[in-house]
């Protein structure tokens, strides 16, 4: 984004003969929709990593707002998907071995069976030295892969696609099987990019057998990876996923001007051409715009040359919907009510 931004302010790109500045304020997803939301903060635009934080915000707003919304959600204007990077299981090969030949797959059903196991790794194969199968994910009350992560648990305990409700969060069976997972976290990360590196990786197996993560980040992390564990940390692409769409929305009142608002989709629009898209597949991020693919000969593109153990899948479906607003607080609501002091990375 910081290369993106210099490109586009470097053109001198002017609207009704004044030339447009972007200027950054790079902070995470969930800070950034309290501040908004508060009056704290207030830009024109706005691209989380996910639509989650988009229908928290939209929600909290209209309903502080007498059901006025914050983001324009229609015509040319409404929210746009810059890049998006699917949700996966990153594990650990050895680890991956035995899971594959005891579960058949990696997937949610059997990473929770594995994860009550009694005496862990011996139980189903693995050395008894690997010890109990441990879990790794961020927090979801302050990033969002750990947010998806437990959204997407829930829509796999029901086995639906969409229309997750409150009262399904609320289930005590539900609710159970949540524990069962989010209770054999080893530490909770606070930021996807940097617990990956300085948690994940730097502790390796040892600490962290699976752990729910971007596919960008593994697959932009790999050769550091094996370096400094002398192993591949393997992705695994859920069943039924769900994507970091980083959507960039474009915001009303508060005396946002409708001149900064055609400024912002000025630089919405830049983001999404060809240039800027195959500069995102660097990053490891898939582009939204039909003309651009993974595939693309592209220096630096981590989705070609992985080794032969790593199996990037080309589509990624069936995905699940973004739940509303309400469904997002109670099950953050529910995480916090359990894990709020639970054991959290300082990476």
């Amino acid at each position: 984004m910081n290369a993106s931004v210099a490109a586009f302010n470097k053109n001198n790109t002017r609207l009704g003969g004044k030339a447009i500045q972007v200027i950054l304020d790079p902070r995470g997803s969930v800070d950034a929709q309290q501040r908004i939301l508060s009056g704290a903060l207030m830009p024109v635009a706005w691209s989380p990593a996910s639509s989650l934080e988009l229908n928290q915000l939209s929600a909290a707003w209209r309903q502080a707002h007498n059901g006025q919304d914050v983001i324009i959600s229609s015509g040319d204007l409404l929210p746009a998907s810059l890049v998006f990077s699917p949700l996966v299981f990153a594990v650990w090969k050895e680890r991956a071995q035995v899971l594959l030949r005891r579960f058949g797959s990696i997937d949610w059903p059997g990473i929770h069976n594995a994860l009550v196991l009694k005496n862990g790794w011996p139980d189903i194969g693995g050395q008894a030295a690997w010890g109990q199968v441990k879990f790794g994910q961020t927090r979801p009350d302050q990033s969002n892969s750990g947010l998806l992560s437990i959204t997407l648990l829930a829509y796999a305990f029901y086995m639906e696609q969409r229309g997750l409700t409150v009262d399904q969060i609320r289930s005590p069976k539900f609710l159970s099987y949540f524990s069962d997972i989010e209770g054999a976290v080893t530490q909770f990360g606070r930021s996807s990019g940097t617990y990956l590196e300085n948690e994940v990786i730097l502790k390796g197996p040892a600490a962290y057998d699976i752990t729910t993560t971007y596919e960008n980040l593994v697959l932009t992390r790999e050769n550091e990876a094996m370096q400094r564990q002398g192993q591949l940390l393997r992705p695994f692409y859920p069943g039924l996923n769900i994507v970091s769409d980083h959507p960039f929305a474009i915001l009303q009142g508060n005396g946002i001007t409708s001149e900064a608002q055609m400024a912002a989709k000025a630089f919405r629009d830049f983001l999404l051409a060809e240039q800027q898209q195959r500069q995102a597949l660097i990053s490891g991020f898939r582009p939204t715009n039909p003309s651009v693919h993974i595939t693309d000969k592209v220096a630096g593109n981590p989705f070609l040359g992985q080794p032969s153990a790593i199996q990037i899948e080309s589509q990624i479906q069936p995905l699940a919907q973004a739940p509303s607003g309400d469904v997002i607080n109670e099950l953050i609501k529910q995480w916090s009510n359990r894990y709020q002091d639970a054991s959290t990375s300082p990476s």
